[in-house]
């Protein structure tokens, strides 16, 4: 083996792990909706003086959902779907893994024109898709629906789950 052959091997393995990495990147911001480099809200943990944590916690009482959905914003909720469009379309009759969340907002649980992969848990559940049954599945659906076939872990930050359903409510 010559050195040109050897040079052939490397710059091919340097080139794979360099289209991996590429498309490691393209996947993060595609699913994080580019808040993984530094768009999306900083977390800051309070330090007293001197470099040591403060002695007592400040109990942050829960804003009511309804006063959350009142002030949502439904662009910051397009934003938030990105998480959500791996598995799901917002055009009417479209669907993908899961069904298609056109007109989700009012429609009856388990129930979508053309989509018969429901795991059957959401309809036997009953009840229709209102703002604050919204808001409970997405903390949790496997909470909310114990063996839904849904394997979303949810949205743990209370007004990113208000501004996503306000943005399902204006697809109609």
């Amino acid at each position: 083996m010559n050195t040109m052959e050897i040079t052939k091997i490397v710059a091919g393995v340097c080139g794979s792990l360099l289209l991996l990495l590429f498309i490691k990147w393209g996947a993060d911001a595609y699913y994080e909706g580019g808040e993984a480099y530094g768009e999306g809200e900083m977390t800051v943990y309070p330090v007293a003086e001197g470099g040591a944590a403060p002695a007592e916690e400040e109990v942050v009482e829960a804003v009511p959902f309804a006063e959350l959905y009142a002030a949502a914003d439904a662009g910051a909720g397009a934003r938030v779907f990105n998480k959500c469009k791996g598995c799901h379309k917002t055009e009417e009759g479209v669907h993908a893994v899961g069904p298609s969340l056109f007109g989700v907002v009012g429609r009856p649980q388990g129930v979508a024109e053309g989509f018969e992969k429901y795991s059957g848990v959401l309809a036997e559940i009953g009840g229709t898709w209102e703002p604050e049954v919204l808001d409970q599945f997405l903390t949790s659906p496997s909470t909310y629906a114990p063996g839904t076939a849904m394997s979303f872990n949810g949205i743990p930050k209370d007004t990113d789950r208000a501004n996503l359903i306000a943005y399902l409510a204006t697809l109609h």
